[in-house]
């Protein structure tokens, strides 16, 4: 069966928050990093994943739809993904920040980072906890390799989307050569996304390609990464 992208994730220009849908997805900074609203439109409640510096437009978007931001999803601690905490401490100084444990460290040790997040609390994400979104569930998978805290976000809508950070771009994967990354991890990380069902909706952490999301059914043909046997073979893709 030929599955689709929904409308407003099928084009090749984020398209911000899109009335009822519960994913809106921003493009912010010179590496083109994708920053997403998770949004219940029952309660009104968002999540925001990965927050790079600049976030007007992301801030504007929620205040014109009477959302209110209730927590900080990372799907991993290298800056450009944490850029806009400090904005987002000022302005919510009491919203959470979900972060695996392994990644935590760049939050706080100013050596890597010169930002402040102390005062915002912390809360430590394991594999396959269930965060509540108002009325949304999102399902942590825990995928290292980029990074070693790195996760997934999978949230249980229908169809599911997978928020992928830089473990899993569209035709093509998170590096693996900067400070806890691993060949290893990242090829087990990956076996374990490929179990996910077709239709999830991949939502990367960059804008690499002309697309702006994919399919599961989709990357499963078409990206290298997905077709590695071996963690050899990944790791020797150009």
């Amino acid at each position: 069966m030929r599955l689709s992208l929904p409308h407003h994730l099928s084009q090749n220009q984020a398209s911000g928050v899109q009335t009822h849908q519960p994913v809106a997805q921003f493009e912010i900074g010179s590496y083109r990093n994708f920053i997403y609203l998770i949004l219940d439109w029952t309660s009104k409640k968002a999540f925001i994943v990965d927050p790079h510096s600049g976030l007007e437009p992301v801030l504007e978007a929620l205040a014109s739809h009477h959302f209110e931001l209730s927590g900080i999803l990372l799907t991993h601690t290298h800056f450009d993904h944490i850029a806009g905490l400090p904005e987002l401490g000022e302005l919510f100084p009491k919203i959470p920040i979900y972060v695996h444990p392994l990644d935590a460290h760049r939050l706080q040790n100013p050596l890597h980072h010169p930002i402040q997040v102390n005062p915002l609390p912390i809360h430590s994400l394991v594999d396959e906890q269930i965060i509540q979104a108002g009325t949304l569930k999102i399902r942590v998978l825990h995928t290292p390799g980029h990074s070693a805290g790195e996760c997934c976000f999978l949230l249980k809508t229908h169809p599911p989307y997978l928020f992928t950070g830089d473990t899993l771009f569209i035709r093509d994967c998170g590096r693996t050569d900067l400070e806890t990354g691993s060949n290893l991890d990242l090829f087990q990380s990956i076996q374990k996304i490929k179990t996910l069902p077709p239709d999830t909706v991949i939502l990367p952490g960059h804008h690499y390609q002309k697309e702006c999301a994919s399919l599961l059914q989709t990357e499963l043909k078409e990206s290298p990464p997905l077709q590695c046997k071996t963690v050899n073979e990944l790791a020797n893709l150009p």
